[in-house]
């Protein structure tokens, strides 16, 4: 007996160790080019396909779609913003806060909340915002839960929305982890 209970942190800290591996293994590195501005990266869940939608325009972001490959239906938008020029200001943390803001004025009529609460958010390159609502009458077909927000990444700010009908918040806290660990590869 006494072996056994000597041997259980050892036991326990392997189990620990090999859910942080398979948790880490689930993560792919994916990489989107951005024109003339480098390259976005973030470690996106591998279960979660994606679609890129470039715009018309090249010089305008592209717009990434992260959905499941199976089970219950989400939808990520993510769209990475760039400066129109070098003398337009940088993202702040103001502004970033602001914009949330006005995302939070625009939902609160038809959010289930009485008040929507913004919520920040640290990521690789700085501190960005968000919040989350639960549309009180959701049309069918369509998604019940909104989070939605902006994070600055390198030079860009990134703004994202995740779209699910899953109280839960697996995909949500997913989402936010991807988020955080995005970065921005400069072009050479």
């Amino acid at each position: 007996m006494k072996k056994i209970c000597s041997l259980f942190p050892w036991v326990v800290i392997l189990l620990v160790s090999f859910a942080f591996i398979a948790a880490a293994e689930q993560a792919k590195e994916r990489r989107y080019t951005l024109p003339d501005h480098g390259i976005l990266q973030m470690k996106v869940p591998a279960s979660w396909k994606e679609e890129v939608v470039e715009p018309t325009d090249n010089r305008l972001p592209p717009r990434i779609v992260l959905k499941p490959a199976s089970g219950d239906l989400f939808q990520i938008m993510i769209t990475p913003f760039w400066r129109p020029s070098e003398d337009a200001p940088k993202l702040s943390d103001t502004m970033a806060r602001q914009m949330v803001q006005r995302a939070v004025e625009k939902a609160q009529p038809n959010a289930a909340e009485k008040s929507l609460k913004i919520i920040e958010l640290q990521g690789s390159s700085g501190r960005g915002y968000y919040f989350s609502a639960t549309d009180k009458a959701p049309e069918p077909g369509s998604f019940k839960f909104l989070t939605q927000g902006i994070l600055p990444v390198g030079e860009l700010a990134v703004a994202f929305t995740i779209l699910t009908n899953d109280a839960k918040k697996d995909v949500e806290s997913e989402a936010l982890t991807m988020l955080k660990s995005a970065t921005q590869v400069k072009a050479k």
